[in-house]
């Protein structure tokens, strides 16, 4: 194909102005990636790091433990580990001396204090704390007695709430705890007078030792209310126990 001299012209001026646009062009594409700031990376050894760190393994002696409780049985939902000696006493000195029987000692005291019982003690704070003291003595004398036939007898008088049961299952649970135990590696519940003469023991002592008059039965009339209250708690752990997921026995 021959051009004619106009149309020579006409292409060499096209070819002299394209060539520097798209040279210009190239250029600042390729220089685009070279303007795009990078994230600063931090040099601080302390700074918290965002990516996620793997789990710790087990020891040998945590993956043993792990796989024991898994065989363990299950008690109201829990699973039950037979007690030692050494776990029924701290579980009595829990029970007796610290919050639990705090508890129990505490309302008992209100509640002879509102009654004005016995006359013999003044409403005042004196007569508060003769009060106390006696309650404190009765929770001591229950507590002991518990752990004495318990350890003897192979008992587990620890109470066990019923974990995500119905209001009527936890109701019987706290009610079979002042008549029943449990026994064995299975933690069988069986009927024992054990609770309820342990109710008994704290309230007849007191009143035949330190009360005025020294009226026994009127310690075996003041067991409904030492009754009463620890059934009380133990409706209490029920629904505290649901609400903070514990699976220990309490």
């Amino acid at each position: 194909m021959r051009l004619t001299v106009p149309q020579a012209l006409l292409y060499f001026v096209l070819l002299f102005f394209a060539t520097p646009a798209q040279t210009s062009g190239a250029q600042s594409t390729a220089a685009t990636p070279a303007q795009i700031p990078e994230a600063p990376q931090s040099t601080d050894p302390q700074a918290p790091q965002k990516s996620l760190q793997p789990r710790p393994a087990q020891t040998p002696a945590e993956a043993a433990e792990a796989l024991r409780i898994s065989r363990l049985p299950l008690v109201n939902g829990i699973p039950y580990d037979q007690p030692s000696n050494k776990d029924q006493f701290l579980y009595y000195l829990s029970d007796t001396y610290l919050l639990n029987g705090q508890i129990r000692t505490t309302v008992r005291t209100l509640y002879t204090e509102a009654q004005q019982g016995p006359p013999e003690w003044s409403t005042d704070f004196s007569g508060f704390m003769q009060r106390f003291a006696s309650n404190e003595g009765i929770t001591a004398i229950n507590g002991t007695f518990r752990l004495g036939v318990g350890l003897a007898f192979h008992e587990d008088l620890r109470y066990i709430p019923c974990l995500h049961c119905s209001f009527k299952r936890k109701l019987k649970n706290a009610l079979l705890s002042e008549v029943t135990a449990r026994h064995g590696e299975d933690g069988r519940r069986f009927f024992t007078l054990t609770p309820a003469l342990a109710d008994f023991s704290g309230p007849i002592i007191a009143h035949s030792l330190w009360y005025p008059h020294f009226d026994p039965f009127a310690g075996v009339v003041s067991v409904r209310t030492v009754a009463a209250i620890r059934v009380g708690q133990h409706i209490a752990q029920e629904f505290w126990v649901d609400r903070h997921h514990k699976h220990e026995p309490r």
